[in-house]
Parts: structure tokens; sequence; C-alpha cells
């Protein structure tokens, strides 16, 4: 296979997205990737990051591929778990304490730092409107995100995703419970429980 349908066949591989590092992987001379650029096969959307001209510009899909450490998370991760019908203003993402994460800040990206054991914790795969895999965190965990001390979440946001949790079939409960444990935020969830439930 010559470099050019090697390429033709990533960006269909990729949805349409391809990271100047998914070239270097492939063994692929950049000099192609520029010729696709300048033929108006592919488009810079920043530097190292192209999308196919048929492909739809999936902010939230591309993100996550540049940075694959973070994980959407807070309001967010509502809006991608159906408890907010809000649209986020901005994107808030959570990285493992350590990470560089001044990329992301200088994008206008809310970021949150989590202890490395705590950051895997309650990591599912949803689908942004376009219907691409991105990760976010499940609905028992941002609930306790949520509530935490550290961030100061609108009241009437928070209430409605809890009253939205609770009225849904695939809630877990126990497993709440166990997250509020672990995130120093049962007394919280307790007070919620005893109005709602």
């Amino acid at each position: 296979m010559n470099y050019q349908k090697k390429l033709e066949s990533m960006i269909d591989e990729k949805d349409g997205l391809i990271l100047t590092k998914d070239l270097e992987k492939a063994n692929i001379p950049r000099s192609y990737l520029y010729r696709a650029v300048k033929a108006g096969q592919l488009k810079s959307l920043r530097r190292g990051v192209y999308l196919s001209d048929d492909a739809w510009d999936d902010a939230y899909f591309w993100k996550q591929a540049i940075y694959q450490r973070m994980i959407y998370s807070h309001e967010t991760a509502l809006y991608f778990l159906e408890l907010t019908d809000r649209d986020p203003l901005i994107i808030t993402v959570t990285v493992p304490f350590g990470y560089n994460a001044s990329r992301l800040r200088e994008e206008g990206i809310q970021v949150y730092s989590v202890k490395k054991e705590w950051y895997e914790i309650g990591i599912m795969t949803v689908q942004t409107n376009f219907g691409r895999d991105i990760r976010c965190y499940n609905q028992e965990r941002t609930i306790c995100d949520l509530l935490s001390p550290r961030y100061q979440a609108d009241l009437a946001l928070v209430t409605e995703a809890v009253k939205r949790y609770f009225r849904k079939r695939d809630k877990n409960v126990p497993l709440l419970l166990n997250y509020a444990k672990i995130f120093g935020v049962e007394k919280q969830i307790k007070a919620y429980m005893e109005v709602l439930m």
C-alpha cells in the first residue's frame, strides 16, 4: 500500500481526525499530510491536529484525542449523561494530580486535578452529538463531584441533576453511596436522599 492510500485509509479509520503523531506511528512521511492540506482534503484545526473536509468538527472528540488523560466531568459530564438540559458554558475536565494542564487552561477549559487513585473511578464511554466515543465520568461519580466542597456548583443545577438521577431507571444507589464515602460527600448525598426517595 502506498503512503497516499495509507493516509486515506487512516482518515476513514479515525473518523476524519488525524494527529501528526498518528502519522509518525504509521511511518507516513509528513509531506503526505501537507499535500492533503494543500489539496483541501484536510484542514488544520491547530498545530498537529487535522480534520477531513467531510467530517464534522466535533470539538469534544478531537480535544480528547489530543489530551488523552482528560476525562469530561462536572457540568460537561452532566450534559452527556442527560442530567441537565443546559449546554455547558465552559468545558470541564478532570486530570490526575501532577498532569501539566496549562495548555488545557489556555484553551479556556476548566480543569480539576484529583489524586491518581481517584482519577479512574467511574470512567465510562458516551457519544457526542456526532456519534463519536468520548470518555466522561458516570452519573454516580459526577453527582459526587458536583457536591464536593472544592467545586462551586450552581445549586439549582445540582438539585435538578440529583432529582433527574433519582428518577432514572439505571441509577445505582449502592454505587453512589460507595462513591460518596470515597469522595467525602456522604452527608450531602444522604440529605438529598431523605428528600427525594
